[in-house]
């Protein structure tokens, strides 16, 4: 009997998350199951193919009323279309998709997206959603023993699945030069053979812990010639963070972007990507995607990045929240000869291909939730 499952998470705008539910979604529909989403909407649903049903619900809060609420609704989902396993990816919904599973007695999947810290007893039960599936993907080496430190108890359930990442649309081989003037329009740059400034790109939300702060910080010492930095990310309703990195790059060459349509051509654009998160990051797609494109990366000594990085071969580490080392980085970066650069662009998007195939984490995705079917058959 051909499997239908249902993925769960907030919502469906721009994050790491909803993108790698989108890829699994997407790169499983021809060969495995019919495929339906909840979540509270956004961009992404436009996007998916005809054969995927997407079901609106107010999936993006933390209400507990309307977390059991949302549960009945996706046990109407469940009875109505037949589900045979739900994946949660964040903890309110899945909340609601747990219970629902628990009613429904069909398989309930988690994949942890983060160390969701936990400084209170509550916060830490609140989190252990996470835990409760059947089975849980963690989505990194730094992810696996965190869930080993503070869950050990589930320890069994958990399986390793390294967040994959799509190289033929990260590969500098197909981009065009269209595609990068379009992206070079988005940005107040002279034409490329005028006086081409030293490109620095931060790619990532609008939040404090992705370090745009420590940044702003850095441009202020660096002492390299003819520079510009993007700063490329959504505030999300953060609009007094804005602000205030509005007023910390005050006559500085610094363009802030809400978002862009074509990430692989703003990569190529860049003559250097950070990732200058002061929290660890719990993969670092920006920092993996960087790197398929041969970019240099300049990222923080934590998290996943440190495994991104291979501990510092294929990209630059410093400490976190040091913007003074990030600052001598930049210009370490800006000083290395092209060649050199070149190379070590080649050498990392091999490692990319080889380690974070986007193909890869769908296969084991897929193979989990071949096992978690059969079990559930089988009691």
């Amino acid at each position: 009997m051909t499997p239908t499952l249902l993925q769960i998470l907030p919502a469906f705008n721009a994050g790491g998350v909803e993108r790698v539910t989108f890829e699994t979604v997407t790169g499983l529909t021809p060969t495995f199951g019919q495929h339906h989403i909840a979540s509270s909407g956004g961009r992404y649903v436009h996007q998916l193919p005809s054969s995927v049903i997407h079901h609106t619900i107010s999936l993006d809060t933390k209400n507990p009323f309307i977390i059991m609420a949302n549960a009945k609704r996706l046990l109407k989902i469940i009875q109505q279309n037949n589900i045979n396993l739900i994946h949660a990816r964040s903890r309110a919904p899945a909340w609601s998709a747990f219970i629902a599973a628990r009613l429904a007695k069909i398989p309930f999947i988690t994949t942890y997206h983060g160390t969701y810290n936990a400084k209170t007893i509550g916060k830490h039960t609140y989190n252990s959603v996470m835990v409760r599936g059947d089975h849980v993907i963690a989505i990194s080496r730094f992810i696996e023993t965190h869930i080993n430190k503070h869950y050990s108890q589930h320890a069994e359930k958990v399986t390793f699945i390294p967040e994959g990442i799509d190289t033929t649309i990260h590969d500098p081989e197909t981009l065009t030069p269209n595609r990068i003037n379009k992206a070079r329009a988005l940005l107040p740059l002279p034409q490329p053979t005028i006086d081409r400034p030293y490109i620095i790109l931060l790619p990532g939300r609008l939040t404090r812990w992705k370090g745009q702060t420590v940044l702003l910080k850095a441009l202020r010492t660096l002492t390299i010639p003819n520079w510009h930095a993007i700063i490329l990310g959504d505030a999300q309703g953060r609009d007094a963070y804005k602000d205030e990195l509005i007023q910390l790059a005050q006559d500085l060459p610094v363009t802030f972007i809400t978002n862009a349509n074509d990430m692989p051509a703003m990569y190529a654009l860049a003559d250097v990507v950070l990732s200058c998160s002061t929290d660890p990051e719990a993969f670092g797609r920006v920092t993996a995607e960087a790197l398929a494109m041969g970019r240099p990366v300049i990222g923080t000594a934590h998290g996943g990045t440190i495994e991104l990085t291979a501990n510092g071969i294929y990209g630059t580490l410093v400490p976190p929240n040091d913007h003074h080392a990030l600052s001598l980085a930049i210009t370490h970066q800006y000083n290395t000869p092209p060649e050199a650069r070149t190379h070590q662009g080649m050498r990392a998007r091999r490692h990319i291909q080889d380690h974070y195939s986007l193909t890869e984490m769908i296969r084991l995705t897929q193979t989990i939730y071949e096992k978690a079917l059969a079990n559930n058959n089988n009691e």
